[in-house]
């Protein structure tokens, strides 16, 4: 049952504050490694021996965003367990899953990607691994939780006038509306040098930012081709602003592992909080209902 309300709102203010790391195995010992190791790379983090135990900890517990699973476990197995946190949580509140298995295979990686896990380490796990899977993880959490925000921004703030007035939609404007209306863009684009360095969103990196953000904000990557076509330059101009944009250090660009020959971008966890106060700001700016 998904439940709205203080909770999420609490689970909301955790998540931007960082989140603690849930550890899901049925083997003592590797607990404890896998805890200790997670605690000494600066992690706040919490075990669990079985799957019951974790969506037990899961509910009571706001601050914990990330959860790492064995697969093989007995009653409940990891795969089952990231089903349920998937259908018990996600639409309320950002949890990041990954997967930890011994017995890895195409079978178990299918499986894990379809109940919506972002990672999938195999055993024995490096400290290097473990390291660079938290740092995706945290990354991921964090953009999601800017992406919750986002939404609960936009439920409690007034919608355009526009929507009260359906009909206005398809009538002429007037001077006046025309001049608000510009007033307004030239109010929109200032507000954007408070949150962004105007030398590097010259041409069409805007609107690429503008994609990569929309994308980033749903919790997902965007390939650079896509991310070239939402502008109307020739794929060479927009991929040299692209590479301006990752330079900056606003977008993160690495190879889909899935296809060799793709580029998947993100917005950088910093580059996501600038972008979400900037719309803030924006939407504050929209005329309200009167």
């Amino acid at each position: 049952m998904h439940v709205d309300g203080p909770d999420s709102e609490m689970a909301l203010r955790t998540a931007s504050k960082g989140c603690t790391i849930l550890v899901v195995d049925d083997d003592p010992a590797c607990l404890d490694e896998y805890c200790d190791a997670i605690a000494n790379l600066g992690y706040t983090v919490k075990s669990a021996t079985s799957a019951p135990d974790a969506l037990k900890q899961i509910a009571e517990s706001q601050d914990i965003g990330v959860v790492i699973t064995d697969v093989e476990m007995p009653t409940m197995d990891g795969i089952s367990l990231l089903s349920e946190i998937s259908n018990r949580f996600s639409l309320n509140r950002p949890i990041v899953t990954l997967v930890l298995t011994g017995h890895s295979s195409v079978q178990v990686a299918t499986k894990a990607m379809q109940s919506q896990a972002t990672d999938m380490l195999s055993k024995p796990v490096s400290i290097e691994q473990l390291a660079e899977a938290l740092r995706r993880a945290s990354a991921y959490h964090f953009a999601m939780a800017n992406r919750f925000q986002i939404t609960a921004l936009t439920k409690r703030l007034d919608p355009p006038v526009v929507r009260d007035r359906p009909a206005k939609r398809n009538s002429r404007p007037t001077e006046e509306e025309l001049q608000a209306f510009t007033r307004m863009l030239l109010k929109f684009q200032h507000n954007k040098s408070k949150f962004f360095d105007p030398a590097v969103l010259t041409g069409p990196s805007w609107e690429i930012l503008l994609d990569i953000a929309d994308a980033t904000l749903r919790g997902e990557a965007v390939p650079a081709s896509s991310a070239s076509a939402s502008t109307h330059v020739p794929l060479s101009t927009a991929l040299r602003h692209v590479n301006n944009l990752v330079n900056a250090g606003l977008v993160r660009r690495w190879t889909d592992p899935t296809d060799k020959r793709r580029t998947l971008l993100e917005l950088e966890p910093h580059a996501v909080a600038a972008m979400q106060r900037y719309l803030e700001t924006a939407w504050k700016l929209q005329p309200q209902s009167e």
